[in-house]
This record gives C-alpha cells, structure tokens and sequence, in this order.
C-alpha cells in the first residue's frame, strides 16, 4: 500500500509539472503571437498629418499633371493611400489589408507607409522625384534611426512594389475607339473638344474593388417621347441656359463651385475632416484610400454605363429637338449652356455618381452624415469662392443638382447617377478594408 501511495504521489507530480510546463509555454507562446500581430493600438502614435500630408502632396502632383483629365491621378492617389493603409496595418492590424496581409510589428510605420507612398508617387511621376524627396525627407527625419526604421523603409518597398505590380497593365492609359451614331439621342461631339472624347478601353479597364465595369450598369434612360424625359428636357432648357432669366444667383454660384472633378473636392474634404474630427492615422488612411478607389471605380462603372447608352447632351438635344418625336420638347437652334459641356456621353451622371459615393464613405468613416464644414472650388466665382454645409448628403444633391444649372445633365441623368454612386460605395464599403474585432 505505501508503495501504492508513492507511486500515485510520483504521477501527480509528474502530471503537476507538465501542466505548469504547458501553461508556461501556452503563455509564451501567446505573447509571442502578440508580439507578431502589433503592439496595442494605443501603444502607437502616429500624427494623421503623415496621411494628409502625402494625400496633399499627390493631389498637387496629380493636378499640376494633367488636372485630372486622365486616370493617372485618381489611380495614384488609390494606390498611395491603399499602400499606406496596409503598410500601418502590417504593423498594428486594426483593418483588414487591401493586398499585404502579412504581420510586421517591429517596422516603423512612419517609415513603412512614407516609403511606400514615395515608391508610388515617384513611380507615377517619375519627373517630380525631387518634390517628392522633399516629403520622404521630413517625415524620415522624423523616426529614429534604428532598426525599426530600416525594417519601415524595407517594408515600405516591399508594400509599394507589390501594388506597382499589381496594377500593372490595368488599362488606364488605354483609350477606346469611338465614333458618333446619328439616330435622334444618340450622343454628339461638343464644341471645344475637337472631336475628342473621353472614353476607356473597356476589355482592359481594371476596377480596385469592383468585380467587373458592367457589376452596377444602370438601367435605360427614359424614351424620348416620353413625359419624363420632356420634364428634364424643359428643365435644363430654362435653368441651365447661359445667362438663363429664371436661375437664381445661388443656383448660377454653385453650378461653377461644384464644377471641380471629384478628386478635388472629397480629397480636400477628407484633409479636413481628418483635422477636425481628429481622426487616428489609421482612421485617415483607410477614409482616403476608400474615397479614391470608390471615384476610380465608379468612374470607369459611370462611363461604362455612359457609352452602353450612348446619350446626347443638353446641348445636341434642344438644338435638335424637331428630331425627337416628342411634341412636348420645342428646339431652340441657338441654345448655349452655362459652361461649357464635358466630353463624354450623357446619362448618367458620373459628378453626381462620386457626389454620392463621397458622402457614402465619408459617413460610414465618421459614423454620422451631419458634418459640418466649409471649404474653396478650384472653379468658383470669384465672388463666392467658399461654401459651407451641415450634411454630407446636402452637399452631395447640391452637387447633383449644379449639373443641371450649368447645362450639362437632364434631371433623369443626375438621379441615377446618385443611385449609382451609392450602389457602388456601399459595395466597396461593405467588402473592403473592414475593421478587425
């Protein structure tokens, strides 16, 4: 019996040991998983302005470029801040990453996410290499020099390259061939352009997010002889003629203010909302990477849509309105609109499509559309250079609404457009860059 007793006290220390053991090496183990996925959140403070920094210093580029009359810098303005986006959420996952998803808790992400947005940027703009060393220069003089720096910058690269690769051959240099159709509706050539549209090549246009340009097509325009058609005909006839009797000073002051591409005005709103609501850089980051893949990607599912359709503008459909068959719309050979018209198809609107979508992401970033702000147009009056507003969907249908005073769209084409601009932003907000638990 003693020898019984022995041997049962000999295993139940054996097995207490093994169990102290295992635990001991459990919590290891867990700390050392830690370790890998980031430090705490709180642990790490990194200014937003690095974010709005570099949104800025792309946004100059890009406009001095080209002033947005290409692909090329709404398409570097998505890859900066999707690289900068997964670069700070290798480091301390609070997002799910676009493309990198593999863990660096000991890179510096000041260092990561400069390095990889210079990486683009130069990339892009390989001539302003100079300007953009200057941003690259300030904030690496920021962080230490250490280890954690140098795995930053070797992260940075690696992040960088593999978007560069990526997006490498997605159509956004490509033009598409095109030809006007003749029939009564179908789109025209309008006068500045010189017989030159806008148009993607759609066999190769690559969306950031969407699963394919046709994913959120809208459906038909109203028929010509129809009664809705003739109410937006008869709309922008009087309201978005140049120098129209009926438009009020405010309607004419925000059909110029709202003039400005989308680049503009949801990049400057995001500078500053960023300062104002003092969003985390992580928070940044992943606003402005959502604001610019959501214009890149409903601008191609616009002009999809736009060339499927093939609509004339105002500006063809009221000179030519005897061709119409539709008694309610009277032609008036002379008509000019308020500014002069974009060179692309119709319906839908494409200004109000990214009005939406803007107002869609930016709402599901702060968690409330009333947000307040005030900000300048590149394309405003002189005598009415700021707006302000209270609401993010306000500004939105203002926006909608400034086609139709500066002659461009029907009432039909801005309705849709911000139907669609929300389908395509809820898509990407819903299956894109999602909070981590």
């Amino acid at each position: 019996m003693r020898k019984l007793k022995a041997n049962i006290r000999t295993i139940f220390t054996c097995d207490f040991i093994r169990l102290i053991t295992c635990l001991f090496f459990s919590v290891s183990l867990f700390c050392c998983q830690e370790n890998q996925q980031g430090t705490q959140s709180e642990e790490i403070n990194v200014s937003n302005e690095l974010i709005t920094d570099w949104n800025n210093l792309t946004y100059q580029i890009a406009y001095e470029h080209d002033q947005f009359y290409s692909f090329i810098g709404v398409r570097t303005l998505s890859m900066v801040h999707l690289a900068m986006h997964d670069a700070l959420n290798s480091i301390d996952r609070r997002y799910e990453p676009y493309l990198y998803d593999q863990l660096n808790a000991h890179a510096d992400p000041v260092a990561a996410s400069s390095q990889a947005a210079y990486q683009i940027l130069v990339d892009a703009y390989p001539n302003r290499e100079d300007t953009i060393s200057l941003l690259l220069n300030k904030w690496m003089g920021s962080v230490e020099e250490d280890s954690q720096k140098q795995k930053g910058v070797e992260l940075g690269n690696e992040i960088a390259f593999q978007m560069i690769q990526v997006r490498e051959g997605d159509g956004h240099h490509k033009q598409g061939d095109y030809a006007p159709m003749s029939k009564p509706g179908d789109y025209q050539y309008t006068p500045g352009w010189d017989g030159w549209v806008l148009k993607p090549d759609f066999e190769y246009a690559k969306p950031f997010a969407l699963d394919t340009v046709t994913q959120f097509r809208s459906p038909p325009a109203p028929d010509l002889s129809s009664e809705e058609y003739a109410d937006s005909y008869n709309e922008v006839k009087m309201f978005g003629s140049k120098d129209s009797s009926v438009r009020m000073e405010d309607q004419t002051h925000y059909a110029h203010w709202w003039a400005e591409f989308a680049e503009h005005g949801w990049n400057r709103l995001g500078r500053i909302v960023t300062k104002s609501e003092d969003l985390s850089a992580w928070e940044a980051a992943r606003m402005f990477a959502l604001i610019n893949v959501d214009i890149y990607d409903i601008y191609l599912a616009s002009l999809e849509s736009k060339y499927y359709y093939d609509t004339w503008r105002p500006y063809t459909a009221i000179r030519e309105a005897e061709n119409d068959q539709n008694p309610l719309t009277d032609p008036q050979n002379d008509w000019e609109p308020e500014m002069m018209t974009p060179p692309w198809p119709e319906y839908p609107s494409a200004h109000a499509a990214v009005a939406a979508g803007g107002a869609e992401m930016v709402s599901h970033v702060l968690g409330t559309a009333d947000v307040s702000f005030s900000m300048e147009s590149v394309t405003a009056m002189p005598e009415s250079k700021s707006r302000s507003f209270d609401n993010l969907f306000e500004a939105a249908n203002e926006c909608a609404e400034s086609r139709i005073m500066n002659g461009y769209h029907f009432r039909f084409a801005t309705d849709e457009g911000l139907k669609q601009g929300r389908q395509v932003a809820e898509y990407i907000h819903s299956n894109f860059l999602g909070p981590v638990e």
